[in-house]
């Protein structure tokens, strides 16, 4: 185990790159979008699909971090992603075409798989041995991200009444976080616990007395390993589809575009808080129950934000998406821990990652139903119906059961 001072040092570098990340990234964007999309002349649909591709280019980026980590270590991960940071916001800046900005989605999904949640994870549960509060903790800083971009955008454009010194102004963040990062965390020469033993591989004890975690193979055949995805999943569709129109959506129905702006501060908020406070709980209650929570937090949000004209179902959809956002990550993380142990938990968490890009597709489907129906309350609706079908699946969820190898009998039994 590190000395603390280096722990903690590389706690706040691991956070603050997933915090510089996520304040540019999926709330920003959806704020930001309003005034590109004016500015551009572009239809929602090709919007919609910028969206999406930061939602696919980052799924389907989530197993990168486990090659380059297990290649290049956690250092060289950070790397990459830093610079793929910088390519995009600086493209985003620049941007004059669609394409560009279809690239710079793609450069920023990217970076915000490397540098954020698989490395994060990877780092922090080999550091602390209260795992779950250190997750709890990292996930907060990371979501506080969330808080910062949308407020950052309202003063930046009330300052120079333009969006693209707003991304720039992320370009010069992402250059000073890169280093510190890239200098804070261990090198492939720290990684012993993670390079010991591949995650396919089982030692002579255990295959005489029975493997003591899964196997990634073995977790893939199992139900809960695809229950656990859904509910991790279902949560993304929601968050990057209402982040990318919430602030279109209401005000459509009459609400200030500020205002709108400040709601998704408001709910980022609320899931910073509700990260921290689940990492704490994390200790005492099962990872179960806090992802049934989560699904019902996010299913009444949903439903909130849909018919949301004013304060009150705008207050409805800040409790319920925010306790949602701030457990969705948490539980997932820890059920996977729970139920398949920590040998193959990067492949995992990744391949969990990779799954959950279906969910990019919503915003795709809700710009294409905005342009047809006119608005966004259908898409919204929708998606209360589905969060709520996983909700009542996540009821029945039990944990797996690992088919051991038999043990060897002694002897003397074996005669008799």
């Amino acid at each position: 185990m590190p000395h603390p001072a280096r722990r903690w040092f590389t706690f706040a570098a691991l956070s603050l790159a997933y915090f510089t990340v996520s304040a540019g990234a999926f709330s920003s964007l959806g704020v930001v979008l309003p005034a590109m999309v004016t500015e551009m002349h572009w239809s929602w649909a090709q919007a919609g699909l910028g969206y999406t591709l930061l939602g696919v280019a980052c799924g389907l980026a989530s197993f990168l971090p486990a090659v380059l980590i297990r290649l290049f270590g956690v250092r060289g991960s950070m790397a990459v992603g830093m610079l793929s940071m910088v390519c995009g916001f600086g493209s985003m800046a620049l941007t004059h075409s669609i394409w560009l900005y279809l690239a710079a989605t793609v450069m920023i999904g990217f970076a915000f798989s490397l540098v954020s949640t698989v490395p994060g994870t990877h780092v922090l549960t080999d550091l602390f041995e209260r795992r779950s509060t250190a997750i709890g903790a990292y996930f907060t800083i990371g979501a506080a991200g969330g808080i910062a971009g949308p407020l950052f955008f309202i003063a930046i454009q009330s300052l120079t009444h333009g969006w693209r010194s707003y991304w720039i102004g992320f370009v010069i963040i992402s250059v000073v976080v890169g280093l510190f990062a890239i200098a804070a965390t261990p090198g492939k020469q720290d990684e012993t616990a993670h390079v010991a033993e591949a995650p396919e591989v089982a030692g002579p004890i255990e295959l005489v007395e029975g493997l003591k975690d899964w196997t990634v193979r073995r977790a893939l055949a199992t139900p809960q390993f695809y229950m656990i995805v859904a509910g991790y999943t279902v949560y993304l569709l929601v968050n990057t589809t209402t982040h990318g129109f919430a602030v279109k959506h209401l005000t459509e129905r009459g609400v200030a575009p500020d205002t709108a702006a400040t709601m998704l501060s408001m709910e980022a908020f609320v899931g910073a808080a509700v990260g921290l406070i689940g990492g704490v709980l994390g200790e005492k209650l099962p990872a179960k129950t806090l992802m049934i929570v989560s699904l019902a937090a996010v299913t009444v949000g949903a439903f909130a934000l849909a018919e949301a004209r004013g304060w009150a179902l705008m207050t409805l959809y800040i409790l319920g998406v925010g306790t949602g956002f701030g457990l969705s990550f948490l539980s997932s993380t820890l059920l996977l821990l729970q139920y398949f142990g920590k040998r193959a938990n990067l492949e995992l968490f990744s391949i969990m990652c990779m799954i959950s890009t279906t969910a990019a597709l919503g915003p795709l489907i809700g710009g294409w139903a905005r342009d047809v129906l006119g608005n966004f309350w259908a898409v919204l609706m929708v998606h209360g119906v589905i969060t709520g079908t996983i909700l009542v699946g996540a009821l029945f969820l039990r944990p797996p059961v690992l088919n051991r190898a038999p043990t060897l009998k002694p002897a003397t039994e074996a005669v008799l």
